[in-house]
């Protein structure tokens, strides 16, 4: 052994001691107490022995008692005690063993059997420090590892929309997902938001396998979904797109299932895409239940190459949709019976749930209590959304033009958009106030935009459907947000202010609505006036 181990020797007869610690210290450092008090002592001190051999006949405190004792102590409990005496009954060496000895010698000694069995004891207690000092490792290990995991999972929530109503200023919708990882980090994800104005996506998904690669996973098909979706409003152009990314660098084999889907939140037209997903549901106005069953593809990231297909259905006020993966009726009691897709069904039917985070909430609520104490294995993830605008018969009217990036094209842009909305009873006041927001926007777009002298085109579009007038203003120039300027304090005189900021300030005030993204190489600004 590398290192010497630390036999306390215990016996009140001087002679005793001696002659084992003879035969003992070429290769164990030795220590010596000749009562049971001075034994318990040593054994406490910050040196402790790695074994102690212990005599049975000695006044006060026998050795009997002396290992009772150090074995009711959680500190001692690990120390082997061998017992060397000259008592070779049956009984006292069952009595000692029933105590926790871990060997019996008698006396008078053998040397070679002495050697043999310290050298046996001392083994079993260094592999057994080893085993300790690895299970401390490992629990520190496992405590820094649980650690991440909780990170992970914090991380993996906070890429989930977790803030509801998640658009309050659009009463058109409403809205609640949930998702309950079986680990601390799992493939399950659902997503949405608004791609513009009048679009609303939705996404749930469910990634194979479990714990961090199906959360990278999810977090990769996330972000991609998203990036695709800024500029196309197809749901099987997207998921085309997706799949071909996924399937170029997939070298673990992974897929998802994804159900993909985008409502116009101005009349109800919802376009979907099922990926080898579980059947998602309508429930109608009039308490009926649509079963969406049709596939349009299989899982993403199997094969390259495919072209996904999509439907088109209509929503109309009260119906909500339904969302969920396989967690849900996959779900199991303590006996190993399915939650299943009928009693989902019979859920679904059983009453009005009223609002999105009804349902979601009472369908978790529901699934838990059919499991009972049985283990969740599979991640369990939620979304519904109930459309809530009374869709009115209006025809939606637009005018598009698109100019070069000179300043002189203004004054174009102004004249036919004027005559656009005279030609629809669109008020002058109106029209000075969109005059205003293009003089403004485009000449920041023209002058300050482009980073070179060639030429670009702008496009400019407007729609009028009903009393809502929609401008957007799209340019393919550098990244820029006009709306992160903060408003000047107007209260100051034109001396105090802070040059510039003065036409943003405008614009927003001119305007009811205004938003800003940056899609796929372009800058695209969206105002909405409301006409009284």
């Amino acid at each position: 052994m590398e290192e010497q181990g630390r036999i306390l020797i215990v016996d009140d007869e001087r002679l005793n001691i001696k002659v084992l610690a003879d035969l003992l210290k070429p290769n164990y450092k030795i220590m010596v107490a000749i009562s049971g008090e001075q034994a318990l002592k040593a054994v406490r001190s910050e040196n402790p022995p790695d074994l102690i051999l212990l005599d049975v006949m000695m006044p006060e405190m026998d050795g009997y008692e002396v290992c009772r004792k150090l074995k009711a102590d959680e500190s001692t409990r690990e120390i082997p005690v061998i017992f060397v005496t000259a008592m070779g009954e049956e009984s006292d060496e069952t009595r000692g063993l029933d105590l926790g000895a871990a060997d019996y010698i008698t006396k008078p000694i053998s040397p070679a059997i002495v050697e043999a069995r310290v050298r046996t004891q001392m083994e079993r207690k260094h592999h057994l420090d080893q085993l300790q000092e690895a299970y401390h490792i490992i629990n520190a290990q496992k405590d820094r590892m649980q650690e991440e995991l909780n990170v992970g999972r914090d991380i993996q929530l906070s890429m989930l929309p977790q803030t509801f109503p998640p658009f309050p200023q659009h009463d058109e919708f409403q809205l609640h997902a949930k998702m309950q990882a079986a680990r601390e980090v799992g493939g399950d994800f659902y997503d949405f938001f608004l791609i513009d104005e009048d679009h609303l996506c939705v996404c749930v998904g469910d990634v194979s396998g479990k714990g961090v690669p199906a959360a990278l996973f999810m977090a990769i098909t996330k972000v991609l979904i998203k990036s695709r979706a800024a500029d196309d409003f197809s749901t099987a152009s997207i998921l085309t797109r997706v799949n071909d990314e996924i399937c170029e660098n997939n070298e673990s084999s992974m897929f998802v299932t994804i159900f993909l889907g985008i409502l116009d939140i101005q009349n109800g037209d919802f376009v979907f895409t099922n990926a080898g997903h579980n059947p998602s549901y309508i429930k109608r106005t009039d308490s009926t239940l649509e079963r969406l069953e049709k596939l349009h593809g299989p899982v993403v990231g199997a094969m390259e190459g495919l072209a996904y297909g999509e439907m088109q259905m209509s929503l109309v006020k009260g119906d909500m949709l339904f969302a969920y993966t396989d967690g849900v009726t996959e779900a199991m009691d303590i006996d190993e019976r399915l939650f299943s897709e009928e009693r989902l069904v019979q859920h679904l039917l059983s009453q009005d749930f009223g609002t999105p985070e009804s349902l979601t909430d009472a369908t978790i609520e529901r699934v838990k209590a059919f499991a009972g104490e049985a283990e969740q294995a599979d991640d369990i993830t939620l979304l519904a959304l109930s459309y809530q605008k009374e869709v009115q018969d209006v025809e939606s009217v637009t005018f598009k033009i698109s100019i070069p990036n000179r300043l002189s094209q203004i004054d174009t842009v102004n004249d036919q958009i004027g005559a656009f909305c005279e030609d629809h009873g669109v008020g002058n006041d109106v029209v000075m106030k969109l005059s205003l927001v293009f003089d403004e926007l485009l000449n920041n777009v023209i002058s300050y935009g482009f980073q070179d002298e060639d030429e670009h085109e702008i496009d400019v579009g407007v729609e009028l459907l009903g009393n809502r007038l929609m401008v957007t203003i799209s340019d393919d120039g550098v990244p820029f947000n006009p709306f992160l300027r903060e408003e000047p304090d107007i209260s100051l005189s034109i001396e105090e202010r802070e040059i510039g900021g003065l036409g943003i300030h405008l614009v927003r005030k001119v305007m009811d609505e205004y938003s800003y993204k940056r899609r796929v190489n372009q800058n695209v600004v969206t105002l909405i006036k409301y006409l009284d």
